[in-house]
């Protein structure tokens, strides 16, 4: 059975990739502007898709809706860069996949439920419900946990235990492990597990609501859904539309290809 590998282990064996290819320096872009002329694909909805769109509209770029699309279009040769957060790529990674991954130039970026401006409550007592998380080492527990597992699926499907009461309607993408995903009929993962714990700190069920990423943000700001837990990257243009939870995760932009044999 495969080693399970933490983030920290998958992104440094990822970089060990690089080591030993001579006079390939294509595999080591570090800017999107080292991407000019290259076939590039994205997931819809993603900070990313805005990035290449807003500042650099000349690029070829193809758009997949989940980020395991990424992937595919790399092995199928439609694309030959893809653009990825730490988290994901490194579950490809450790999944066996040959890919070489680099860091951006770009700082990390917060990661945060997201709620209709108008419900201040709801995002204010999750933020109280983050804070006691944070400090008492839990949320740094729950990160590890399914950080670390290499089959998210396998690990217990969080439970809520209220069933009375007005539910929490949670939009969810549950396709992007391991933050969500779908495990037979249930949905799974880092997002669900906090949502879950938090639903059962102030006593109301949840219903999950599953959508495609990009039309998680235009749910919330509609009012369709009360708020979306979906590894969702905090962006100044995202922030016109809906309000950011204190961050409970922080992720880093690579940019991703396939391993090239030397």
């Amino acid at each position: 059975m495969k080693r399970l590998l933490s983030i920290t282990t998958a992104l440094t064996a990822a970089s060990l990739l690089f080591i030993g290819c001579e006079g390939n320096q294509d595999t080591k872009l570090h800017s999107f502007d080292q991407l000019a002329g290259k076939k590039i694909v994205v997931q819809k909805g993603t900070m990313f898709e805005t990035i290449i769109k807003e500042q650099y509209p000349t690029y070829s770029v193809k758009t997949v809706p989940t980020f395991f699309g990424i992937y595919k279009t790399l092995v199928s040769g439609e694309a030959e860069y893809g653009l990825d957060e730490d988290v994901s790529a490194s579950l490809i990674l450790a999944g066996g996949l040959s890919i070489d991954t680099s860091f951006t130039n770009l700082p990390p970026v917060p990661m945060g439920a997201i709620f209709n401006k108008n419900n201040t409550e709801l995002k204010q007592q999750f933020d109280e419900f983050l804070t006691e998380l944070e400090q008492s080492g839990q949320l740094a527990e729950i990160r590890t946990k399914w950080f670390n597992c290499i089959t998210p699926s396998s690990q217990p499907v969080p439970k809520a235990l209220s069933t009375e009461g007005t539910p929490i309607k949670a939009a969810i993408e549950a396709d992007f492990p391991p933050f969500n995903l779908k495990n037979g009929k249930d949905v799974s993962g880092l997002d669900v597990e906090l949502l879950t714990m938090f639903a059962n700190r102030i006593g109301r069920p949840v219903q999950f609501i599953i959508m495609p990423f990009d039309e998680l943000i235009p749910a919330v700001e509609q009012g369709k859904a009360d708020m979306s837990i979906s590894g969702i990257s905090e962006t100044e243009e995202r922030k016109q539309h809906v309000t950011f939870s204190k961050p409970y995760n922080q992720t880093h932009m690579l940019i991703v290809s396939l391993k090239k044999e030397h």
